[in-house]
């Protein structure tokens, strides 16, 4: 926040003009932004709900330059533009919004005397019609398509070759596990790097299963467990890091994923890094794909084997099913070979039938009898 000397009054009256001070309103403000985590809990939201509520508020009033009863229409319009420059899904801008207008909710039901006897000015409205986000189904841009094989197996191919000749095989190690594990599981970026060594369960299943505690809720309620099976090699790839990769960053239980400090791998540091090795590999922004898009390369190739949206509804962690429809994106060759297997199998019904008939079905649904023609 702009370090300014800050001028307010509590009267009209000339006499009463009362000053203060920069650093008694950034107090202020402080207490008003603790009063609104405290009325959060009474609400039932968990510990990191409010930290991230308090995290983008913070956010917010920083980049304004100004206290929070200061705050403008432009300066909302102004912070979104700054989070589209970020590639910041809309679901994300949303949260933002659904914070900003929370807190100046509770502001003005709470506090808008207090405010109003402070500075002389009424709790800021700030989102109209113009800069308000409404809810989607998908809350996305657009249909998210996952990256291409051959890009995908390109990077794979890329992250296995240095980290035969890397100074730091260590963190290529690690991240290919990572990336590699999203892939074919379909965890959120959050999710992975939350795992800890103890949920990895290779007792239980076939291969093996992981606890995914930090599932993503909804509205503060908490996070969503659920476990997931390690199909697709995931099993060999983890004991593999477990017992080569991840002793060089620390022993014994604690985070999987962790940084060079010994502290777990964040969020935004993975996110990171995955671009960050996709540009050391050669790749043009056209090529460069995210971890949500790997979440989706997930889902569009267990479709292609044939698992139902139901499986996979509980596989993602979806709470609506509409939202696992989204995520499925069958490749036209494969559209066309179930297109094919459609006609098969109609052929071979149509045949059959013909022979209990005691004709002969000529494939275009018309039926002769046998010795005529």
């Amino acid at each position: 926040m702009i370090d300014r000397p800050y001028l307010a009054v509590t009267n009209f009256a000339k006499e009463d003009i009362k000053a203060i001070t920069y650093e008694e309103s950034v107090i202020y403000q402080a207490k008003l932004i603790g009063m609104w985590e405290q009325q959060q809990k009474v609400l039932g939201y968990t510990e990191a709900s409010i930290a991230l509520n308090i995290r983008n508020i913070n956010e917010f009033v920083d980049g304004a330059g100004k206290f929070i009863w200061e705050v403008t229409a432009k300066d909302v319009d102004h912070f979104y533009l700054g989070l589209v420059g970020r590639g910041l899904a809309y679901s994300t801008r949303r949260k933002y919004q659904s914070n900003i207008t929370t807190f100046l909710d509770y502001l003005r039901s709470r506090h808008s005397h207090e405010i109003w006897e402070k500075y002389r000015v009424p709790v800021p409205t700030v989102l109209d019609k113009f800069n308000r986000h409404h809810h989607r189904k998908d809350d996305n841009e657009g249909k998210v398509i996952p990256p291409d094989p051959i890009i995908l197996l390109r990077f794979w191919d890329g992250l296995k070759e240095k980290m035969q000749t890397a100074r730091k095989y260590s963190t290529y190690a690690r991240d290919y596990v990572l990336f590699r594990m999203l892939e074919l599981t379909g965890l959120r970026i959050f999710e992975a790097v939350m795992l800890d060594v103890k949920d990895c369960r290779f007792d239980l299943g076939d291969k093996g299963k992981l606890h995914v505690r930090f599932g993503k809720g909804s509205k503060g309620t908490g996070y969503k467990h659920r476990w997931v099976p390690l199909l697709d090699g995931v099993e060999e790839l983890l004991k593999w890091y477990l017992v080569r990769v991840r002793p060089l960053f620390a022993d014994g239980p604690g985070p999987l994923f962790l940084s060079e400090n010994g502290r777990r791998l964040g969020r935004d540091s993975a996110r990171g890094n995955l671009r960050r090795r996709q540009i050391e590999l050669g790749f043009n922004e056209d090529e460069i794909f995210s971890p949500h898009q790997l979440r989706h390369s997930f889902a569009t190739r267990q479709t292609e084997l044939g698992v139902d949206l139901i499986t996979l509804k509980t596989l993602l962690g979806h709470v609506d099913i509409a939202t696992t429809f989204t995520y499925s994106t069958p490749g036209s060759n494969f559209l066309e070979t179930r297109v094919r297997m459609a006609q098969e199998k109609w052929r071979k019904q149509l045949a059959d039938y013909g022979k209990e008939k005691g004709g002969v079905a000529d494939g275009s649904g018309m039926e002769t009898e046998e010795g005529n023609g």
